[in-house]
């Protein structure tokens, strides 16, 4: 639903905008291949969310977690060298939004003994 813009080279937290801000790099909503969008940032999901990621055949993984992770960060490793770039993908499921203890966006405080539990799964497709 909503992603927010990593500022200057040091991927600072920015603002959180509508991923249609900029829908050929955030707006994965319907499912579509990733191409050349390099992403580093952080998505505020609407409740639950998933992430399928497969090759041309249909093999690969998918990610689930619930409502208590509302953000999640994806990183696409695009890197400089040929041999490191794109060797992955990371997709993590977050509790609260970049820099919350600063701004306080989802931050989970617990008081001694209490807890505080997500979930998440990962699973192999095709």
């Amino acid at each position: 639903e909503r992603v927010m813009l990593a500022d200057g080279d040091r991927l600072l937290p920015g603002d959180t905008v509508a991923v249609e801000h900029d829908p050929a790099r955030f707006d994965f909503r319907a499912g579509r291949p990733i191409g050349s969008a390099e992403i580093d940032h952080a998505f505020e999901t609407a409740g639950a969310g998933s992430v399928l990621l497969t090759d041309p055949a249909g093999v690969g993984v998918r990610m689930e977690w619930d409502a208590r992770s509302a953000w999640v960060q994806v990183h696409t490793a695009d890197r400089p060298e040929p041999e490191l770039h794109r060797a992955g993908l990371a997709v993590e499921p977050m509790t609260c939004a970049p820099d919350a203890f600063n701004s306080g966006s989802g931050l989970v405080r617990l008081e001694p003994g209490e807890t505080h539990t997500a979930w998440c799964a990962i699973s192999a497709v095709g």
